[in-house]
């Protein structure tokens, strides 16, 4: 079984609310639940919508046909309805073009009014839905008590009427119940997470202590769990003035010996570059997370983009190493994330996480999560006497001590400085402390992970980030029509291994799939390898692919 709900309607309207309160009972069923959000930079009104994929199997990617469509508007119902080839669209709609779908006409807020207030639309559209596909209200009932028991009895009473009243109403138009074989394990453990709480959870299992941000999409959502969680596990979050404020007060605590993060998306990195190069200079750990979004400037501030790969590469003048990881989902960003501390605090070092709009707003499911990472305890060094910040070392690295725990001093400046710290515009040693912090590279890339690699004869899907779930789909496709497609996808995307060029030229027939207009990867591997890549799917329109599109792109590119 692998069936897909699309609901609409415009921002205010409870679109969100139908959509989680459906996953979560696909989820409870037994089901695997696969989730995207489209929606416009508006709190109200402007269209947007929900699509829900939910299968027996794991998922990993959203597909270009819709089986169910609900229409909380007219709206929803002009620019959607086409996509419904054969199946069941749900509103109160003035029918204007001829479908092959079937109307079921509901009018979720006249009922909703006809019960005291239209404010319980949204859960009259829970119960139809769940009234056309033959699913009991058991579980819906549940989550109802569960969400608003703290609110009183009428509010649970109403929403319990709207949800019974919605499924009536589906039940009495005599169309037979769509789901053949209902699951009905009520009591199912699988995990609904999008990939940003799972950056926020990794960030508490890595032992963040320091988070700051100023409030930027589609990063926010990492704000808002640290902050919920800030109380319980003892993490001082702060919602700076701006996102260069942002950065300077978390390389502060890094200084002082907190483990420290900040967040946000491309147009607020612009303003944190000179924070970053400030981090570079004095040797201080810190992860920063950088939401992408179609730009440049504002740009579509609420769609997706992997537009910042080579900007953040090369962010604040000058030379100087970093890290820059890009988690493929959920579960890899919390294990990133992890690495990405025990990466910043071994090296001292900036590490970027490049995430996006889709993965941070997606949600996957997961029978269980793998932790395959875990903190590494905090290794400082003590000040003493002779203590010397920057001591020049073979690999680059230099003992790091808090300020305060002992009698050395500890300085951090802007400007090029000696050993000690202080000060000095030296030209040898100038030369002698910028090799000291570029040999930290010739380590580094020891330390990188290999892309993760599915075998393939006929041709290689390449890719990094949030693409993986869809080429992996798209790879399963191919390998079922006779293709037999490799898989090359990469979470750390700076410094390349070593041993990169070797790699690329046992390849067969690479394409390189990224959501931007240059091919920024493709660039980048050219720049590294000296090879060519001439086989590339761009997409840039600010949506993520779907599977059926990228096959017919691959057909063009492999002609």
């Amino acid at each position: 079984m692998d069936y897909s709900l699309k609901i609409g309607g415009a921002a205010g309207q409870g679109v969100q609310t139908v959509a989680d309160s459906l996953s979560r009972v696909f989820l409870r069923q037994g089901y695997f639940v696969f989730t995207t959000k489209d929606y416009q930079s508006r709190v109200r009104g402007g269209h947007t919508f929900t699509q829900i994929r939910i299968a027996g199997n794991p998922l990993s990617a959203m597909r270009e046909r819709v089986d169910l469509l609900v229409c909380l508007n007219q709206e929803t119902f002009d620019r959607h309805a086409t996509e419904v080839q054969e199946g069941f669209i749900l509103g109160a709609l003035e029918k204007n073009q001829e479908l092959s779908a079937t109307v079921i006409p509901v009018d979720f807020k006249k009922i909703a009014q006809d019960l005291g207030n239209q404010i319980y639309a949204n859960m009259v559209a829970v119960g139809a839905v769940l009234g056309l596909l033959g699913l009991e209200i058991s579980s819906m009932e549940k989550l109802i008590h569960k969400y608003f028991d703290k609110k009183g009895k009428d509010v649970v009473e109403s929403n319990l009427s709207a949800l019974v009243a919605g499924k009536s109403v589906v039940e009495s138009s005599g169309h037979p119940p769509v789901f053949k074989e209902v699951r009905k394990d009520d009591d199912n453990k699988n995990i609904l997470i999008n990939g940003n709480d799972a950056i926020g959870l990794g960030a508490v299992l890595a032992g963040c202590s320091f988070y700051s941000a100023y409030p930027m999409t589609p990063s926010s959502g990492v704000l808002n769990f640290m902050a919920s969680r800030s109380r319980e596990y003892g993490i001082v979050v702060e919602q700076a003035e701006d996102e260069i404020a942002a950065l300077n007060m978390a390389i502060g605590a890094s200084y002082a010996g907190a483990r420290a993060m900040t967040g946000t998306s491309g147009g607020g990195f612009c303003l944190m570059v000179e924070g970053l190069g400030l981090a570079a200079m004095t040797e201080t750990p810190i992860v920063v997370l950088n939401g992408q979004r179609p730009g440049p400037s504002t740009g579509l501030p609420t769609r997706t983009s992997q537009g910042d790969l080579e900007f953040v590469i090369h962010a604040s003048h000058d030379e100087f190493p970093r890290f820059v990881l890009a988690p493929r989902e959920p579960e890899d960003a919390l294990n990133t994330v992890i690495r990405a501390f025990n990466l910043a605090e071994r090296f001292q070092v900036p590490v970027i996480i490049l995430s996006d709009q889709y993965l941070a707003d997606s949600e996957w499911t997961y029978a269980e999560i793998a932790f395959n990472e875990s903190a590494d305890p905090p290794a400082f060094a003590e000040a003493l006497d002779d203590y010397k910040r920057y001591r020049i070392s073979k690999n680059g690295v230099s003992p790091r001590a808090v300020p305060g725990t002992g009698p050395g001093l500890v300085i951090a400046d802007s400007d090029e400085h000696d050993q000690t710290g202080h000060i000095t515009e030296d030209l040898s040693v100038r030369v002698e402390m910028q090799e000291k912090r570029m040999r930290k590279f010739d380590d580094m890339r020891n330390w990188v992970r290999s892309p993760l690699k599915k075998e393939g004869e006929d041709l290689t899907l390449v890719g990094w980030g949030s693409t993986y779930g869809i080429l992996l789909e798209a790879r399963e496709h191919l390998m079922n029509q006779g293709i037999h497609a490799g898989l090359y996808h990469f979470t750390d995307v700076f410094p390349f291994p070593s041993d990169i060029r070797e790699t690329f030229e046992a390849l067969p027939n690479p394409v390189i799939v990224e959501g931007n207009y240059l091919g920024q990867l493709a660039r980048l591997l050219e720049r590294e390898t000296g090879l060519r890549f001439p086989r590339r799917v761009n997409t840039y329109n600010g949506r993520p692919m779907l599977v059926e599109e990228l096959l017919h792109r691959l057909e063009e590119v492999t002609k």
